[in-house]
């Protein structure tokens, strides 16, 4: 059965795997990193868990005037069973709970699937450029 969780620093290994396999970059996503991100944006870091195995993931953020929604992820085994589903409307209304009016995710333009998903949620695409700069 899966149930939907908070993240624990246990997670991290899993959480990682996971995310290969669902093609993300890992930036910042060690166990030292996971735990700052866990510390800043307590109660919106969600994890799915079916055994022992972690299926699902979706962070949340919230940076006092916008939400962010980072690592949105389910394992291929659990797909279109509305897992992903789940984990974004527990974080949206977590981040609802705290004031946030607006909800922001980046979204990789060939990944046809995420772009879909995100559709059908409400999202839709904006005109602007992401620039980053490793620090």
């Amino acid at each position: 059965m899966t149930r939907i969780r908070e993240f624990v620093p246990a997670d991290g290994d899993r959480l990682r795997s996971l995310w290969t396999e669902s093609g993300f970059r890992l930036i910042a996503d060690d166990d030292a990193g996971l735990a700052r991100f866990a510390a800043r944006n307590p109660g919106l870091f969600l994890v799915a868990q079916d055994g022992p195995q972690i299926v699902g993931s979706a962070m949340g953020a919230w940076d006092g005037r916008r939400g962010w929604l980072y690592h949105v992820a389910v394992a291929p085994s659990h797909r279109r069973l509305g897992l992903a589903t789940q984990l974004v409307d527990q974080v949206e209304a977590r981040l609802r709970e705290l004031g946030c009016q607006r909800a922001l995710v980046m979204v990789e333009a060939a990944n046809a699937g995420a772009l879909a998903f995100w559709n059908t949620r409400g999202y839709s695409r904006r005109e602007t450029h992401h620039l980053g700069k490793s620090l």
